[in-house]
């Protein structure tokens, strides 16, 4: 294939065991109205029907790689990525959905913005039968999402496409040695150094269900809240107790995108500090512009505002209807 002839996206998805939702997600990449496209699909040592069924897709934009046993997830996506012909790399669960404009909206931001790396997007989570459950809505700004990123993952993996050369080069690709959390990792080292923004627009339909890494790797998962428990550590000086400071960052986290369960308190009142001081040493130690960091100061203080009243308004409704 010459480099003229050669696929604008390459859309990378690993799968083990995933017969049941896979042919759904194969369909939503292959009908994007965004056509100059590759699907390279790695199949991580399914026992199942899943390398079957992408053998029975009859189109010649697919291409399925079969691991030679159990890689695990980052291994499986660095060799898709590795094997890629695109311009861009665009990531796909394979018991997730595309919208069919996905591709088409991603590339038209990214055309209009070549200095930005990596493009996200808002999302639906839909259950297991497909059914809409919630709308997703992420930060947008580079430095919004580096500053979520203390905290949290502003990131669905299904949703990221990237400039693969820029990436490759200035950051590389998935740790392998991660065995869940390799996402967050990759966002975090890449937004330190490239910039970084996510498309206002719900381009993606993330299914909850039993079988999914998030339901079944649950022990795992805490290798990403790990990470972050670190940097905050760091920024703070916390001590080295990671049992606490995984209680402390997840209050953070309530504070900064949930309602509490709970009125105001003196731990809320702690815990409100926390977040701001958290946020001061994150803009110092980052380098964010002043102009944007006073925004932000705003945002967080207006949003602790807001979620006080609501825990204030919730506790006050619930001893009534105690009544």
């Amino acid at each position: 294939m010459s480099q003229s002839d050669a696929p604008r996206v390459s859309v990378v998805m690993a799968v083990r065991d995933g017969e049941r939702y896979l042919r759904t997600a194969i369909d939503s990449v292959l009908t994007q109205t965004f056509r100059n496209l590759e699907l390279i699909v790695i199949d991580d040592g399914s026992t199942d029907h899943s390398a079957a069924i992408v053998r029975g897709v009859e189109d010649p934009r697919i291409r399925l790689l079969s691991n030679d046993g159990k890689r695990g997830l980052a291994s499986s996506l660095n060799r898709g990525v590795t094997e890629a012909r695109g311009e861009f790399i665009a990531r796909l669960d394979a018991d997730d959905i595309a919208m069919p404009e996905r591709l088409a909206r991603q590339l038209a931001f990214m055309d209009a913005n070549p200095h930005v790396a990596l493009l996200g997007s808002w999302y639906v989570e839909i259950s297991e039968d497909g059914e809409p459950l919630v709308r997703r809505r992420l930060p947008t700004e580079h430095w919004d999402l580096r500053w979520h990123l203390c905290v949290t993952c502003p990131f669905i993996h299904s949703a990221v496409l990237w400039r693969r050369s820029m990436v490759a080069e200035r950051v590389g690709g998935y740790d392998e040695t991660i065995s869940y959390g390799e996402d967050y990792d990759l966002w975090h080292r890449l937004a330190a150094r490239l910039p970084v923004a996510t498309l206002p627009a719900y381009l993606v339909q993330h299914r909850l269900h039993s079988g999914s890494m998030t339901s079944t790797h649950a022990a795992r998962a805490r290798a990403g809240v790990r990470m972050r428990i670190q940097s905050a550590a760091r920024l703070l000086g916390w001590p080295t107790d990671d049992d606490a400071n995984e209680a402390r960052l997840r209050r953070l986290y309530e504070l900064l995108v949930s309602t509490p369960r709970q009125p105001p308190g003196r731990q809320w009142l702690h815990d409100a500090r926390e977040l701001l001081r958290l946020h001061g040493a994150f803009a110092a130690t980052e380098g964010v512009p002043p102009r944007v960091a006073a925004r932000q100061r705003r945002a967080i203080v207006a949003g602790l505002v807001r979620r006080g009243w609501q825990g204030l308004i919730g506790a006050a409704s619930r001893r009534l209807k105690e009544r």
